[in-house]
């Protein structure tokens, strides 16, 4: 049975939660907490793949011996490899498109949004924690590039100008997305797959973190079809795998932006 180590469904977590459920696939599933560290439990699988998986926290499917990680991957191997309803079109452009959009347009998404995320309601979680014992325990963190996103975040190394840039570089995707709705229901074309589990996974929250950006004034389309995806029942059983009852409030460091916007 494939095993699957998850967190609050938003953002990366959220991605596989509602492919399997889509699917409707048997798994077991292992709830961690990643600003508890968890991930770094003896019980967590621990591979090259996961150690310097880009996205670093997680999720991370496992299948027999194998052990994946990377949430557009994670995706993908849902889609082609589970029995059950298509995610993975057959057309060559349209999976062109959904390449385009999980590994350019995603990854733009996943830094921006991640840390607008983690800025508004992962520090104030990181700050009223005792300080030595998370420095302590964010010091042992390899590799350095993963540990260095965690240290920013607590040292408050990311200004209002920092956060300014993040706004601006998210501008480009979400026009992007928009006017791809406007040309058709789904991301990739007439089919609804994985490229709209992947996006709306990291735009479902941007009402509330940038709502100067997306509005039903500015992303007519972008709103619609966030609404258009709540009504899934793959996406309803996601939400309901909760523990807090608030997924929109939990964010953690996502992918590294010096691999990605060249920081």
């Amino acid at each position: 049975m494939l095993e699957l180590y998850y967190w609050e469904p938003n953002t990366f977590f959220l991605k596989p939660l509602i492919a399997l459920r889509e699917k409707n696939a048997e798994f077991s599933g292992h709830f961690f907490d990643p600003v508890r560290f968890e991930q770094f439990s003896t019980d967590f699988p621990r591979t090259i793949e996961t150690m310097h998986n880009v996205e670093h926290e997680g999720p991370v499917l496992v299948a027999g011996d194998a052990v994946m990680c990377g949430s557009f991957f994670l995706l993908e191997y849902i889609a082609e490899t589970i029995p059950g309803p298509e995610l993975y079109s057959p057309d060559p452009f349209e999976r062109y498109r959904m390449q385009e959009l999980g590994q350019v347009i995603g990854k733009t998404l996943g830094i921006c949004v991640s840390l607008l995320g983690c800025m508004k309601y992962l520090v104030p979680v990181l700050q009223a924690q005792d300080q030595d014992y998370l420095r302590n325990v964010i010091d042992g963190i390899m590799p350095m590039e993963r540990r260095a996103r965690w240290l920013e975040l607590i040292d408050g190394n990311i200004d209002a100008e920092g956060l300014g840039l993040m706004r601006h570089r998210l501008h480009k995707p979400v026009l992007e997305i928009e006017a791809r709705l406007c040309e058709s229901q789904w991301l990739a074309g007439e089919r609804y797959s994985i490229a709209d589990i992947d996006i709306f996974s990291m735009i479902w929250t941007l009402p509330d973190l940038v709502p100067e950006m997306v509005n039903g004034t500015d992303t007519p389309r972008i709103l619609e079809f966030i609404a258009r995806m709540k009504q899934r029942p793959a996406v309803k059983s996601a939400f309901a795998m909760s523990r807090s009852g608030h997924p929109h409030l939990c964010f953690v460091p996502g992918v590294e932006p010096s691999r990605w916007l060249g920081l």
